[in-house]
């Protein structure tokens, strides 16, 4: 049976994300994700089976901007059927409620970033569309780190491996007069008002205002962001998010640093002084991350002025129309997107 979200289903959800992907989730994530989110809104459809939740598809909506339209995206996220129900279409029924779930909801155009064998099922049962894949970027910060945590053998060797280190840092950059940089706690209107100015930056992109500000980093249950603002005398005109992680990494541990999401109304100079502000916040990381598309400014900036490499393109962008309505041909030239757009990062 194919039925929306019950009351309590949380608990069973996540013991089928355990289940799936072999990781656990707290109940607090679940609310933020599914209740939490920018519009308040639960659409989470589950299939039930023999009174057991055998899988589950759902919808985090957004504001969004389409051109020259407002609309409410959808982000498709957490498709999964128990290995044990496989085999008896619940995958496909689930995608198909879904897309009746996101007219009856008002969302105009869903959107997600499948891995490979749930796109093949998106695509196919869906008709949506392939968009393009994402690139990701990176920066060595202390190549001393990385090598010792590959090769054990290197241990002794790190205070001539630290020197290194040296050749891989960005210089740190100065703020020119009039300009500051404010560590923020939460979002107020002033980001609203950034938004406004900005949104020219791209065709397509999620709203990236207070409201989006506060529920994606402020509120959320498991990471620790760092937000900093950019004012120019007394206006706000860009900001930049950054998070760090620590990972396995051959023998040893590595502390990865995620640029997770910049925005900013100006020209090239504003946006490098944001990334500099990001990767000396992130002086302690060994690695540094980000996705950036190419055409954007964001990209040009990272690879040319901090040397980012254009490391690989993991991550497809699958998108699908609810609203006819909503203009066709659409490419990855028209999109903004840096990894706020997805909730793992």
């Amino acid at each position: 049976m194919i039925r929306p979200y019950q009351k309590d289903d949380e608990v069973e959800i996540n013991n089928l994300f355990t289940e799936v992907f072999h990781k656990q989730r707290s109940i607090p994530h679940w609310e933020w994700k599914y209740k939490g989110n920018v519009l308040n809104k639960t659409i989470v459809t589950v299939a039930e089976e023999n009174k057991e939740i055998a899988g589950h598809v759902a919808l985090v909506p957004f504001k969004g901007k389409w051109f020259h339209e407002n609309i409410y995206l959808g982000a498709r996220t957490d498709t999964m059927v128990s290995p044990k129900h496989r085999g008896k279409g619940i995958y496909k029924d689930l995608n198909v409620e879904m897309i009746q779930q996101a007219s009856e909801q008002g969302l105009d155009y869903l959107f997600g970033y499948p891995a490979p064998k749930a796109k093949e099922l998106f695509l196919k049962y869906t008709g949506a569309q392939e968009i393009g894949f994402v690139p990701r970027l990176m920066k060595i910060n202390k190549v001393s780190n990385l090598l010792e945590s590959r090769f054990s053998a290197l241990k002794l060797a790190k205070p001539l491996l630290k020197w290194a280190d040296v050749f891989f840092r960005s210089k740190n950059t100065s703020l020119p007069t009039g300009y500051r940089i404010e560590s923020k706690t939460a979002a107020d209107s002033s980001f609203d008002e950034l938004w406004e100015r900005g949104k020219q930056l791209s065709n397509i992109s999620l709203v990236r205002d207070a409201d989006f500000i506060n529920w994606r980093f402020t509120n959320h249950p498991d990471w620790d962001y760092s937000i900093l603002a950019l004012y120019k005398e007394e206006k706000l005109i860009g900001y930049i998010v950054t998070r760090t992680e620590e990972k396995q990494y051959g023998t040893g541990k590595v502390l990865n640093g995620y640029i997770v999401d910049v925005f900013a109304d100006g020209e090239k100079e504003v946006w490098d002084l944001l990334i500099s502000a990001g990767i000396q916040n992130l002086h302690e990381a060994d690695v540094i991350q980000t996705w950036a598309l190419d055409h954007t400014l964001l990209f040009k900036c990272l690879t040319s002025t901090f040397s980012f490499k254009h490391k690989d393109s993991p991550m497809p962008l699958v998108g699908k129309k609810i609203t006819e309505s909503l203009s066709d041909g659409i490419s990855l030239s028209d999109w903004y997107i840096t990894p706020a757009d997805v909730d793992s990062f």
